[in-house]
């Protein structure tokens, strides 16, 4: 039967069906990975404790940004859309477009503040987590009290600060400070990466 059917259809006709065929399959995949990250990360529970109800947009729309969520992480690729609101902050997750949620402003317990970027955490029984760029914290700053914001401490400091004290042979040292050194390079330039990606998206 299969035999007639690739006699019987032209070469165009085949190549038509083949791609169909392909679409179809990564369309089920999307489908299935976006389930299993709404199970995984408890979303729709989220999204009945933090309800997008009327809200009025007071800043810019940050897209692609990290965040953990349950027991899921977005790591470099960012999965939020995120835009600042009067009422709070709103969740757009990639995983849930048609679900979005609203955290309030009461709702943030803590705020950690880089050079690129602040990270906040929700108060919520389980993990939710993100990231905003830099240029964020005005914004932020304006709507939360300055007992929630502390300085983020850099790992990369941490690891320096810790080779300096030279409790470690000297050839530990040179070894390990030059690894923190590749490493810190590595992470800038991921930085840079995703800034520009941003910036092609806007």
């Amino acid at each position: 039967m299969h035999a007639l059917l690739s006699i019987a259809l032209s070469p165009a006709s085949r190549t038509l069906l083949a791609i169909l065929g392909f679409a179809a399959v990564s369309f089920i995949l999307i489908l299935a990975s976006d389930m299993f990250a709404r199970t995984m990360s408890g979303w729709k529970a989220i999204a009945a404790r933090f309800p997008m109800t009327d809200i009025h947009d007071v800043g810019d729309a940050y897209k692609r940004q990290s965040g953990v969520v349950g027991s899921i992480s977005s790591g470099g690729r960012g999965f939020f859309n995120i835009r600042l609101a009067h009422e709070g902050v709103c969740l757009y997750p990639s995983f849930a477009r048609r679900i979005p949620c609203v955290i309030p402003w009461s709702g943030i317990r803590k705020v950690s503040v880089s050079d690129s970027s602040i990270f906040l955490v929700v108060d919520y029984e389980r993990p939710l987590e993100f990231f905003l760029p830099a240029e964020a914290l005005p914004a932020v700053k304006a709507k939360l009290s300055p007992e929630l914001f502390h300085q983020a401490v850099s790992p990369f400091e941490t690891a320096k600060s810790a080779i300096e004290d030279g409790a470690q042979p000297r050839w530990m040292s040179s070894i390990t400070g030059r690894a923190v050194q590749f490493a810190e390079k590595q992470v800038e330039k991921e930085k840079q990466s995703r800034k520009e990606n941003r910036d092609d998206v806007v």
